[in-house]
């Protein structure tokens, strides 16, 4: 089977999963040949046993491959994102912002987007863990303390003439009923002088904090 071929399929799979996450493999791979049936046909050539292109699929839908297959899961699409100041309190009206002008925000919250509660979420910034929420409902958040790292807070003191910088944010948390693990991770922007300012996770989602 041609690598293009095997990277189209783990591709679709994914974005399968993003799209249906309560999809079994089975519905997956169902889809899988009504939208790629010539790669499709190929992987069944390659691999006659249902089973096996099960597993696969398994594989796939968690962007595991090779070494890193069967380490975990850790679904790629968000049940949590971070959000702005300005931002929640366009999802939670009660919230109540502050009056400074700022392109960004020096309040960052993770936003429970899922159709269910996320439990046991714990958030890392620069691989320290730095909050762990028992679990967040549906529409609620949960902050981030990212002052609790003496290093970032340090950034903030240099003015709005410094340069952005990178962090990355990550988060792990459990769904289904405490039954699967899923987790986002992602480069978070922070510009000295305005705050936290853009969000790019690891799936190819980006979006602005305000």
């Amino acid at each position: 089977m041609k690598r293009q071929s095997r990277e189209e399929l783990e591709r679709i799979a994914q974005s399968l999963e993003r799209k249906n996450g309560q999809w079994s493999a089975s519905e997956i791979e169902r889809a899988i040949r009504d939208v790629a049936p010539v790669a499709y046909g190929e992987w069944t050539e390659e691999t006659p046993n249902r089973r096996s292109r099960l597993r696969s699929v398994q594989r796939w839908r968690t962007g595991a491959r090779g070494r890193d297959a069967g380490k975990g899961a850790a679904h790629l699409f968000p049940y949590v994102w971070p959000v702005g100041d300005r931002q929640r309190q366009e999802l939670d009206p009660s919230w109540t912002t502050s009056t400074r002008n700022l392109t960004g925000s020096w309040r960052l919250f993770l936003y429970n987007c899922a159709p269910e509660v996320v439990r046991d979420v714990r958030i890392y910034l620069d691989g320290e863990e730095v909050d762990y929420a028992p679990s967040i409902l549906v529409g609620r958040f949960a902050e981030v303390h990212w002052q609790r790292i003496e290093a970032v807070r340090a950034e903030t003191l240099q003015g709005d003439g410094a340069p952005p910088a990178e962090h990355l944010l990550s988060a792990e948390f459990v769904i289904a009923k405490g039954t699967r693990h899923a987790a986002i991770g992602g480069r978070l922007r922070l510009d000295p002088g305005q705050g936290w300012s853009f969000f790019a996770s690891r799936d190819g989602r980006r979006r602005e904090i305000e």
